[in-house]
């Protein structure tokens, strides 16, 4: 074998060991809405939840605060009073929405997406 085809087939097999070196990660995050009556009229609160680990990508970024979203990433502080928007937000950053939901308890309507993020890593 000469020494083109050698350097060839050993950049081959490097490459080919770092891909299957890199092991595909998951990444959920919620979003809950609720509805509901008040004495002043109609309750809307947007929720996002990346659990309580520290370990999610978005920890740090997100606030859930006054009935909506804030996230603070590279382009600043952004606030979220819409699920749509929110939602639109996340698919930017990778997230699909793979389960819907909803639950009525009295009065009060829950809404929520799961949506996951898959990347390698």
């Amino acid at each position: 074998m000469n020494m083109k085809k050698f350097l060839l087939l050993t950049l081959l097999m490097l490459s080919i060991g770092s891909v299957w070196s890199q092991t595909e990660q998951r990444e959920y995050v919620s979003v809950r809405v609720q509805y509901g009556k008040t004495i002043s009229g109609f309750k809307y609160e947007l929720y996002l939840d990346i659990g309580e680990s520290g370990k999610h990508s978005m920890s740090g970024e997100v606030t859930n605060v006054d009935e909506h979203v804030i996230i603070s990433d590279d382009q600043g502080k952004q606030a979220f009073k819409s699920d749509i928007d929110l939602i639109n937000y996340l698919s930017k950053r990778g997230y699909l929405v793979i389960q819907t939901g909803e639950i009525q308890i009295l009065d009060q309507h829950y809404y929520t997406y799961l949506l996951e993020r898959v990347y390698v890593k």
